[in-house]
C-alpha cells in the first residue's frame, strides 16, 4: 500500500487495528482516507467483520453513553421552560433564560453530533465509506436505544411514578422522620412535575432525531459537493 513496505492502514496481528474509542475511530478513517487518495483504490472488503464490528461498537457507545448526562439535563430544561424550575435563582426566566436551558440540555447530544461531522470530507474511497457508515449505523443504533429507554422511563414517571396514590404511600413512609408540612410540599411539587416528564418523553425524540440526523445530513451533503467537484474537473480536463 506505500512504498518501502510501509503500511499505511495500521494492523495488528488479525488485521486492521481495532478502535476503542470515537477519537481512536476517526483517526483511523482519516488513514484510511489518506491511503486511499495517495494509493490504489481499496475494497470495502478489506475491512474485515472484526473491523466492522469494531467500528460499529465504537459507534453504539457513543450513540448509547454519549449524551446520558442530558437525559438528567432534559427534564431540568423543560421544567425551566414551564416556569416550574427556578433558572439561577430566577422563578420568572425570560427568553434567554429558556433558550440557554434548552441549549444546555442539548449541549452532549450536538457536541458528539459535530465531532462526527469532522469526517464528512472523506466520505469518498470505498474502504473509507465502509468505514464511516459502519460508525455512523452504531451511532444511531446506540442513540435510537437511549431514546426508546428514556422514552419508557419519562412515560413510567409520568403515569406511575409521580401519580397522586404512588407519591402519598411513598412519602408517608418518611413520616414522623420528616414533618408534615415539609412532605406536602414535597408531594405538592413533585405532582407538577408530572407534566414535565411527558413533554421531555416526546423531547427525547427530538434531541435524538437532530443528534443522529446531523452527521448522516453532513456526510450527504459534502458528498454531493465532492461528486460535482469531479464532475467538474472531468469536463474540464
Amino acid at each position: 500500500m506505500a512504498d518501502k513496505g510501509v503500511d499505511l492502514v495500521p494492523q495488528d496481528q488479525e488485521g486492521i487495528h481495532k478502535p476503542t474509542g470515537l477519537i481512536d475511530a476517526l483517526s483511523e478513517i482519516e488513514r484510511f482516507y489518506v491511503t486511499e487518495m495517495n494509493g490504489e483504490p481499496i475494497t470495502k472488503d478489506f475491512l474485515t467483520i472484526k473491523g466492522r464490528f469494531g467500528f460499529f461498537s465504537v459507534g453504539f457507545k457513543t450513540g448509547f453513553v454519549g449524551g446520558l448526562v442530558n437525559l438528567l439535563l432534559i427534564p431540568i430544561s423543560i421544567g425551566v421552560v414551564d416556569e416550574y424550575i427556578p433558572i439561577f435563582g430566577n422563578h420568572d426566566p425570560g427568553l434567554f433564560d429558556k433558550a440557554f436551558a434548552l441549549l444546555l440540555s442539548l449541549s452532549f447530544y450536538l457536541g458528539y453530533a459535530l465531532l462526527l461531522t469532522t469526517i464528512r470530507s472523506k466520505y469518498i474511497g470505498q474502504l473509507t465509506k465502509y468505514a464511516i457508515k459502519n460508525l455512523f449505523w452504531g451511532v444511531t443504533a446506540g442513540a435510537s436505544l437511549k431514546m426508546v429507554i428514556a422514552f419508557i422511563f419519562f412515560h413510567f414517571m409520568y403515569l406511575f411514578g409521580l401519580e397522586e396514590e404512588f407519591l402519598t404511600r411513598a412519602l408517608y413512609k418518611l413520616y414522623p422522620i420528616v414533618k408534615y408540612n415539609t412532605l406536602n410540599s414535597i408531594y405538592v411539587w413533585l405532582l407538577g412535575l408530572r407534566p414535565v416528564f411527558l413533554t421531555s418523553a416526546y423531547f427525547v425524540l427530538l434531541a435524538t432525531v437532530l443528534y443522529v440526523s446531523i452527521p448522516w445530513l453532513s456526510v450527504f451533503l459534502a458528498s454531493r459537493k465532492t461528486q460535482k467537484r469531479i464532475a467538474m474537473e472531468e469536463k474540464w480536463q
